[in-house]
């Protein structure tokens, strides 16, 4: 076998086994972090950490675009994104716990124990805790594209003029505070789920929502029912918006596939230029992604001056 052929047979391996790799080796990485009694918030970010790293590699070593792996001008914006999902994350967190406390304790006091199945195998708790995270966060995140004011936050996410991991962070704070905090992790907590399954329900989701936006060439096959990502997010991206009103699933399709919103066309590939038809002067910069909720008519106008101008090209 000569060069070329085991290059490609490298190729092909990694493209279906990264994503079951990742989350296999992540959820047992912490699993044994746990039974060492380390504290799952400890162990959780440098595996997350691994993971991102692993993913930027992998995007240069099997990219999906090669065009995608370049700065569009948009580095600056989205590493300052990165820094605020986490900032805010931890702005919230002190509030989160006193709304679990409050409305957790109301509850059991209501029912008088935990409506969490403690008793039931760690892997059947996950598995539960998996499928009400991502029911919470589907809706939240279809309603932010139904109804308008929500689409106003959702749309700097869609700004993004290609698809690549660090974009994945790329959301206006607003949109944070809504899906991050209240929606799955406060419908959990609130629920009495353990530290323990939280933190595995976590790993596994976040593991595998690197590779949503990654700029990877994977191949799914079957698994393109559990995952929403690769080829399922880059339509989710398109600039057509009855191809990007699909694939709701933050880390997972399986709610797409019960509400009938999985869209993965079998002849034809996402499309090449992502964005928002109708919205080409949405600003690029990071603080005027922030004011663009409150300039959406601003924003609507110059778009349509931007189009009238476009030479037109002969057919």
């Amino acid at each position: 076998m000569n060069i070329a052929k085991i290059i490609a047979a490298v190729r092909a391996m990694l493209a279906v086994s990264l994503v079951p790799f990742s989350v296999v080796g992540g959820v047992g990485a912490l699993l044994w972090a746990m039974n060492a009694g380390i504290d799952p918030e400890m162990a959780i970010f440098p595996i997350t950490l691994a993971n991102l790293l692993l993913v930027a590699v992998m995007e240069r070593i099997l990219p999906y675009r090669r065009e995608w792996n370049r700065s569009h001008g948009d580095l600056r914006t989205d590493s300052l994104y990165f820094l605020t999902e986490i900032i805010v994350g931890g702005l919230m967190a002190p509030l989160l716990g006193m709304l679990t406390i409050i409305i957790g304790g109301w509850i059991s006091a209501q029912v008088g124990s935990s409506l969490w199945p403690t008793s039931w195998p760690i892997l059947a708790q996950v598995l539960l805790a998996t499928v009400i995270r991502e029911f919470f966060d589907y809706w939240a995140h279809r309603s932010m594209h139904r109804y308008h004011w929500l689409w106003r936050l959702h749309a700097t996410h869609h700004s993004a003029e290609r698809v690549y991991w660090l974009n994945a962070t790329r959301a206006h704070p607003g949109e944070i505070v809504y899906r991050f905090c209240f929606v799955w992790v406060l419908p959990l907590a609130v629920l009495g789920v353990p530290k323990d399954v939280l933190a595995l329900t976590t790993v596994a989701a976040v593991l595998a929502d690197a590779y949503q936006h990654a700029n990877i060439a994977i191949r799914l096959g079957p698994l393109s029912w559990i995952y929403s990502i690769g080829n399922l997010h880059r339509w989710h991206h398109s600039r057509e918006r009855h191809e990007a009103d699909t694939n709701y699933g933050n880390a997972y399709i399986f709610w797409d596939a019960i509400f009938g919103t999985r869209y993965l066309p079998d002849d034809r590939e996402p499309p090449e230029e992502v964005g928002i038809e109708g919205l080409e002067a949405f600003p690029k910069g990071f603080f005027a992604q922030w004011f663009s909720p409150f300039r959406w008519v601003r924003i609507r106008r110059d778009s349509a001056v931007l189009v009238q101008s476009k030479p037109v090209v002969p057919e």
